[in-house]
């Protein structure tokens, strides 16, 4: 009792620590956007009406930053099914946390001050327009960071998607009453969403079903070791090689005849790429997962490839964990490229290659676990990384 309450007052303290520096931070970058405001104001001669124009579909990681650093040079419209930017690592937090939304959303209008932003599902992509259902928008570059959800195969209320913060949040009224829970699925966002709950809500009975072997089984042993007693010490029922296929009102049904009993099921697993809409016209350009196929300088590949369009974030086809630095390494990328496209100095276009990368996955508000290839370290620090990551990311909106 006396350890975690040194732990909460080490966090408050090491938190507001944080808020102060990156505070001080956002004000240098702010005065950083009108510096290079000023520069592309005084240096880009070219009329407003008369400069390219450049369609981003998705405002995630990718598309939002893509849209920040081009918006100053051309005419930037972005697309996207919501009207705000969020930082889908911390989501989960907001299951236990509600107020934590505030945190982790902000408004597409709040920090692109010249983009034109449309909140609209995209149907379709032909050659050099973007169909809508209500219009069509021309583009001279395109650039897809479109995303990933969950397709779930239930419909009904009982099964939550555990994609969008909105949605959990609206469950914590609910799920403080619940007694059984069900996580349909052991990867990072099903270990996440566990540990929040258990790390916040006594006497709750969970469950997790998992198709594999192991937790989040692509990770180190150490990693998977920590978190199945981590998990296990707080009462979570771990289920192994089995999928759950079907339930009838609150009994969930495996594939291997197993029965769960449960007041509510999340849906942390069956993670699509959202790529239907250029399948029609670009089917060439569809891997058989469904991702987005591209040449090593990001422009969308089939038979051939296109040079004005591009993809990035995790939609791209590229064998790698769908991390968020994927998707700003990425979206760097694209920036450079079209750039150098449009200054006709395409010996500049830079190259992707996957590299490894550090993950942090949480295990509830004062537990964690950094990973960096096969290498772990456990326990409060990498806890404390993680929101000093929300807050460095969050501080450039």
């Amino acid at each position: 009792m006396i350890a975690l309450l040194l732990l909460q007052i080490i966090f408050f303290v090491g938190y507001y620590v944080m808020s102060i520096t990156f505070g001080i931070f956002k004000i240098f970058l702010t005065l950083l956007k009108f510096k290079n405001l000023a520069i592309s104001t005084l240096c880009n001669r070219i009329p407003i009406e008369d400069r390219k124009k450049v369609v981003i579909v998705g405002g995630g990681f990718s598309g939002s930053i893509v849209a920040q650093k081009l918006e100053n040079d051309y005419q930037v419209t972005l697309i996207d099914t919501k009207d705000f930017f969020e930082f889908t690592p911390s989501i989960l937090r907001t299951i236990v946390e509600p107020q934590h939304v505030k945190k982790i959303q902000i408004l597409h209008s709040h920090y692109l001050k010249h983009t034109n932003v449309i909140q609209k599902e995209v149907l379709g992509v032909q050659s050099r327009e973007v169909i809508l259902d209500d219009r069509s928008v021309e583009f001279d570059y395109l650039v897809i960071n479109s995303g990933s959800s969950y397709n779930s195969p239930f419909k009904e209320s009982s099964v939550v998607s555990s994609a969008r913060a909105n949605t959990l949040r609206e469950n914590y009224y609910h799920i403080r009453k619940l007694k059984r829970i069900l996580i349909i699925g052991g990867g990072i966002v099903g270990v996440e969403l566990a540990a929040e709950i258990v790390d916040h809500f006594k006497g709750k009975e969970v469950t997790i079903v998992h198709s594999q072997s192991k937790l989040m089984n692509r990770f180190p042993k150490k990693t998977i070791r920590y978190t199945e007693e981590f998990l296990q010490k707080r009462g979570v029922k771990l289920i192994y090689n089995e999928r759950v296929v079907a339930h009838r009102g609150q009994t969930f049904i495996t594939d291997q005849g197993s029965e769960i009993i449960a007041d509510q099921a999340f849906l942390c697993t069956g993670i699509a790429p959202n790529s239907n809409f250029i399948k029609n016209s670009y089917p060439d350009a569809i891997s058989e997962n469904g991702y987005i196929k591209a040449n090593d300088q990001l422009q969308m590949a089939g038979t051939t490839f296109y040079r004005n369009i591009f993809v990035s974030g995790d939609v791209l086809h590229v064998r790698e964990e769908k991390l968020a630095q994927t998707a700003e390494c990425t979206a760097s990328i694209v920036v450079n490229n079209i750039n150098a496209m449009e200054s006709r100095c395409e010996h500049k276009m830079q190259s992707y290659k996957p590299f490894a990368k550090p993950v942090l996955i949480s295990l509830g508000k004062y537990s964690a676990i950094f990973v960096y290839k096969d290498y772990s370290i456990t326990g409060f620090l990498p806890a404390l990384l993680k929101q000093a990551v929300e807050f460095k990311t969050m501080v450039r909106y």
